[in-house]
């Protein structure tokens, strides 16, 4: 109930938001103004995301009267309740997961439907979402420059991921699968965890495997590891061909034609399984994520992991530890 009100709420907000700041307007001219019922009618332009023009016959008092309400419900409940705080964390969540834009529009639509509705008329349609695979194909489609940040993507087709999105590192469009800094996020985690993604997509991260298999099975993806060892000296490696298996493959890795200023410690693990702590898939006679207290793609333990903990700390080669990393794809 607590989160309907919520809801309720922001829409509300928004619905004034937008009478306030002009983006949508309902007014009258000549005797529209006079307050008789639902006898005056209204022919307004409504224009959409396109821009292309959408009509509508409003009751603009009905409308009014119907704006009143919300308005004299949200303040008196806002009041009464001191809810500012938690408004103010919706919208900050909104605006982190880029999809303001989207809610709003969405939002003033059901509003100006629920008229519709009531009048017999039929409703206004909301124009289709634009959806990008990944981050790579956002920056080419968009066409505008972009921050680097979390947006939403679409790797299966239909429902959205939350993904990192480095907008400005070599020409930017790079979709982030992994990112750590310092030892504070446990990355030693079971299979289900590392298959669907953990942690704060904000801050340190493990993307989820099945996503970056979606990605690198739908073409030719390249991968960037970005380090950053104790001393704050950065490195990089790059493959310019990735990918990894589905799960049935338990989630293969394939690496090839490296370049970069760090080694090329990723050969040690070519053409090895993911092993968690629930799943033993390394050469090793033990499970390499309990002796390295991680989750990779193991093969004897060695070469590099980024995912090492307890005892063990991150490392790729002679950067021990690998205080930073970063590990992000882009689709060539």
């Amino acid at each position: 109930m607590e989160y309907c009100w919520k809801l309720n709420s922001m829409s509300i907000v928004v619905a004034l938001s937008f009478s306030l700041y002009g983006d949508l307007s309902v007014t009258a001219l000549g005797s529209d103004t006079k307050d008789i019922g639902n006898e005056d009618q209204l022919s307004i332009p409504l224009i959409n995301d396109k821009g292309a023009p959408l009509v509508a016959m409003l009751d603009t008092n009905a409308i009014n009267r119907k704006m009143k309400v919300y308005i004299r419900t949200l303040m008196r409940e806002m009041i009464q309740s001191s809810m500012q705080e938690q408004m103010q964390g919706i919208f900050k969540t909104s605006l982190e997961k880029n999809s303001t834009i989207d809610f709003i529009r969405n939002i003033t639509l059901q509003e100006i439907n629920e008229v519709l509705k009531e009048q017999g008329q039929e409703g206004i349609s909301s124009p289709p979402i634009e959806k990008y695979k990944d981050c790579s194909e956002l920056k080419r489609k968009t066409k505008q420059i972009l921050n680097d940040g979390v947006y939403s993507i679409y790797p299966g087709g239909d429902d959205p991921v939350q993904a990192y999105c480095d907008m400005t590192t070599d020409g930017g469009g790079w979709t982030v699968i992994h990112k750590r800094h310092g030892r504070n996020v446990n990355f030693q985690r079971k299979w289900l965890e590392c298959e669907n993604g953990f942690g704060d997509i904000n801050g340190q991260f493990w993307f989820g495997n099945k996503y970056t298999h979606i990605l690198t099975s739908s073409g030719k993806y390249e991968l960037r590891v970005d380090l950053v060892d104790s001393s704050g000296d950065k490195k990089y490696a790059l493959y310019k061909t990735f990918s990894i298996g589905d799960a049935r493959s338990k989630y293969k890795l394939t690496v090839d034609n490296f370049s970069g200023t760090a080694a090329n410690q990723l050969r040690y693990h070519n053409g090895m399984k993911f092993t968690t702590l629930d799943q033993d898939n390394d050469t090793h006679g033990k499970n390499c994520a309990l002796l390295r207290g991680g989750s990779w793609w193991y093969y004897a333990c060695t070469g590099c992991d980024l995912t090492s903990s307890g005892n063990f700390k991150p490392f790729w080669g002679s950067i021990n530890p690998a205080a930073q990393s970063v590990m992000m794809i882009r689709k060539t």
